[in-house]
């Protein structure tokens, strides 16, 4: 790596490898001339500087990484994604085991949950949330990223027996705040592009989102009335609509 480094002029790899010693004698003096060199903003270069120093006066024993002081926006979308590509490589292999342990009989459903899963959180990071600032690649990763981590955790909790309670009553009443909030949603002021509340979001944005989330919840119920036949289908339809209502509802503060 540190040949690769030295021929590419990577000096952010350089700086990590130096000041950590991986794979070369550690020396934090030699990481400090090459922070120098990074790209960075004023304020993310002093506070890696000073982070560095601490290190060469042995009060900071922990590993160094380029992402441990940034502080604009660009850095903070670039550090998201490198993060949740090692989030989502461990998160696939979990949901991966838990589906091979699922008969045949259910693994049709389970893809098809996975596939809506997978075009709800895409609709949720790149047409319901704001792209207006810098930060920006961070936001847009961290919300395609909660759908994730959620439908994992919901799996975990009911491969576990924690399983939604529900009944159609509930589910009516549910479903019913749920068309209450997205009318009110899609009643809000609008610019002439239809984008609301001075986002980049626009009313054919959360459509589309509602949508997506309409093909995950069924999919959702139709795996588990396979896999969880005890609940009824409208228990984990209740639950998944009162998040969904949630999220409609924060368009409305």
């Amino acid at each position: 790596m540190h040949r690769c480094a030295v021929k590419d002029r990577n000096d952010a790899v350089l700086m990590m490898l130096y000041a950590n010693g991986y794979g070369v004698p550690r020396d934090v003096d030699r990481a400090i001339g090459h922070a120098c060199r990074v790209d960075s903003a004023p304020a993310e270069l002093e506070g890696r500087l000073e982070h560095l120093q601490r290190m060469k006066g042995g009060q900071e024993r922990k590993r160094f990484d380029l992402c441990d002081d940034i502080t604009s926006g660009m850095m903070m979308g670039f550090c998201a994604n490198i993060a949740e590509d090692a989030a989502g490589a461990r998160r696939n292999e979990a949901l991966a085991r838990l589906g091979a342990a699922f008969p045949a009989a259910q693994q049709a459903r389970y893809a098809a949950l996975r596939k809506a899963t997978d075009a709800f959180a895409q609709s949720v990071g790149g047409n319901e949330t704001d792209l207006s600032g810098t930060a920006r690649g961070a936001m847009s990763i961290g919300a395609t990223a909660a759908v994730q981590d959620e439908l994992l955790a919901d799996l975990r909790a009911a491969e576990q027996g924690k399983l939604p309670p529900g009944t159609g009553a509930g589910f009516a009443a549910a479903d019913k705040a749920l068309n209450d909030a997205y009318r009110k949603v899609m009643a809000l002021p609008a610019d002439s592009e239809g984008r609301v509340a001075h986002t980049t979001v626009t009313k054919a944005d959360i459509r589309t989102t509602q949508r997506a989330w309409i093909t995950y919840r069924d999919a959702w119920s139709a795996f588990a009335q396979a896999r969880y036949p005890g609940v009824p289908a409208d228990a984990w339809k209740t639950r998944l609509t009162e998040r969904r209502t949630a999220q409609l509802r924060t368009w409305l503060q």
